[in-house]
This record gives C-alpha cells, structure tokens and sequence, in this order.
C-alpha cells in the first residue's frame, strides 16, 4: 500500500502503441456498462414523469463521459492532458440531470423554480471556472488541478440533491429515497482515496478502488428509482 504518492502508471504496449492504465481504462468502461443498462431499465419506466427521464439522462451522460475519460488515460501519451478536457468538461453537464430529477420532484414550486435557477447558474459558473484552469494552469505537471471542480460540482449536487433531498423525501414522500441517501454516502469515501492519494497496490490503486465503490453506489441509486417506479410515487405529486 501507497499513502500521499501513487504509483507508476502501469504501460501496456498495443499494436505498437504505447497505452497506459489498462485496468482503470477496462474500469471505466465496466461502469458504463452499468450506466447504460440503469438507462435502458428506466426507459420501460414512465417516461412521462420527468424524475425518471432525468435518471435516464444521468446515466447515459455519465456513461458516455466515463468513455471519454477512459480514453484519455488510455491515450495519454498522444493526446497529454488535453484527452482528459472532455471528460471533466463532461462531468459538469452530466451531474445537472441527477440534479433535475429531485428538483423535479421538489413539492414547493417557488422553491423549485429557486433551486433550477441556482442549479443552472452553478453549471456555467463551474464550466467557466473550469475552462480557465484547463486554459491557464499548468495542467500538464499537475493534473489534479483539472479535477478540482468537477468533483466539487459534483459533490454539491449530489450532496444536496441525492443527499438532503434523498432524505427529505424519504420522510415526507416515500421510504425508498433512503438509496439516494445511501448511495450518496457510499460514495464519500472517494473524496479521501483521491485526496490523500490512498493506493492500495500498483495493479488495484485508488481510481480502481473508487471504480468498485461508484457501481456500488449507482446500484443503490437504480435501486431507489426501481422501487418508486414499483409504487407509482409520482401520481401523488402535483
């Protein structure tokens, strides 16, 4: 185990092409596998509620941005930092749809015109942001800088809305948002892997790691709209 430095990157020599992190870059594409199959679940859901369409979206979203991002492990030695813009970028647009789905929900309609309107407004600001630092920082000696805001996006959204909400509306619409809630408290422990660089071994570092727990914590989310597609919440709400 590595604690505070990482390991070397692991080299895979393809068809005379010198690729890096085959594990992280088939992890990668295992969780796209489980965001496109959530999706197609959901669409035999009903798609006229739009809390089920804005899980959808959030999952082919993030399953294609996750493509992306493998890709620009698995190419950076031809593409440098540059392969991996598209993936961060991508994130911020993705984490928007889970955000739109609770919103969606939200039984105050001030109130739920308030949060689309702050919900949007953090999306530009945290692209804008983000484009700068890919723009003007150093990212190519430092590339932890390009993560930053995605993941503070990322975490805001999914804090407040899986996570605040996600128990709100377990007490007040229906017990099966407590996987929201869960999901999004499984997903915490990737906020100390990545921030205090915790590698378990070369071949299982801390992405891979966090990799096991993001399907763990998107099973839990699947579930949670699965169950409430079973009960017809939606029929109660405004």
């Amino acid at each position: 185990m590595r604690i505070g430095s990482n390991y070397d990157k692991i080299e895979w020599k393809v068809f005379n092409l010198d690729l890096l992190e085959p594990i992280g870059f088939f992890g990668d594409l295992i969780i796209a596998g489980f965001c496109f199959y959530f999706a197609y679940k959901i669409l035999k859901m009903n798609t006229k509620v739009l809390f089920y369409n804005y899980w959808r979206l959030f999952f082919i979203i993030f399953g294609i941005v996750i493509i992306l991002g493998a890709f620009g492990h698995l190419l950076y030695n031809y593409t440098g930092a540059f392969g991996k813009w598209f993936g961060w970028l991508g994130s911020l647009i993705s984490s928007i749809f889970l955000e739109m789905a609770f919103i969606s929900i939200y039984p105050n309609t001030k109130v739920k015109k308030i949060l689309y309107v702050i919900s949007y407004v953090k999306l530009v600001l945290m692209f804008i942001i983000e484009l700068l630092i890919l723009s003007y920082a150093e990212i190519d000696k430092n590339q932890a800088l390009g993560l930053i805001v995605p993941s503070i996006n990322f975490f805001l959204g999914i804090g407040f809305c899986a996570g605040y909400l996600g128990y709100y509306c377990q007490k007040t619409i229906s017990e099966n948002f407590k996987y929201f809630w869960i999901g999004f408290l499984v997903l915490v422990p990737t906020i100390l892997l990545q921030l205090f660089k915790i590698n378990p071994h070369q071949y299982f570092d801390r992405n891979d790691l966090s990799h096991i727990i993001v399907i763990l914590s998107f099973i839990l989310f699947y579930q949670g709209v699965k169950k409430l597609s079973k009960i017809d919440f939606a029929k109660n709400l405004d």
